[in-house]
């Protein structure tokens, strides 16, 4: 396969396991996972739920984080950027935290490396520049 089908085939499985997503199928997601999935959150402590997770299980435990504490009202897909295996997902996430109840709007960045057809790594970059008197925290 060439660099420009694998790249072609790897932004349509994104597309697709966003898509899904999205829809609220989150157990798509968990089932494009590679067994040994790395997924990495960056961003400073606004963000409960950065760190690593490893496997079905950490990418779990991610989201229930994530339940817990805030609620992805909406997420804007700006640009996608790709080659090979490696997908890169240029997006706004606005994100409305549980103690607070105010809604703040993060620029950030997903990486996303496919083993076929799978998700063997995730890595996400919020911007938390802003201070918290902005972010309501």
């Amino acid at each position: 396969m060439s660099e420009t089908d694998l790249t072609e085939r790897s932004i349509a499985r994104v597309q697709e396991i966003y898509g899904r997503y999205a829809a609220g199928d989150r157990e798509a997601l968990y089932g494009a996972l590679t067994p040994d999935a790395t997924w990495t959150s960056i961003g400073d402590a606004s963000i409960p739920w950065s760190g690593v997770h490893r496997g079905r299980a950490g990418v779990e435990n991610y989201f229930a984080i994530i339940d817990a504490e805030a609620k992805v009202i909406g997420y804007e897909v700006e640009r996608v950027i790709a080659q090979g295996e490696w997908v890169a997902v240029l997006a706004t996430a606005t994100i409305r935290y549980a103690h607070s109840g105010r809604d703040h709007r993060y620029a950030k960045a997903d990486f996303i490396r496919l083993d076929g057809s799978n998700i063997a790594e995730f890595r996400e970059f919020y911007d938390t520049t802003q201070t918290s008197k902005d972010r309501g925290t």
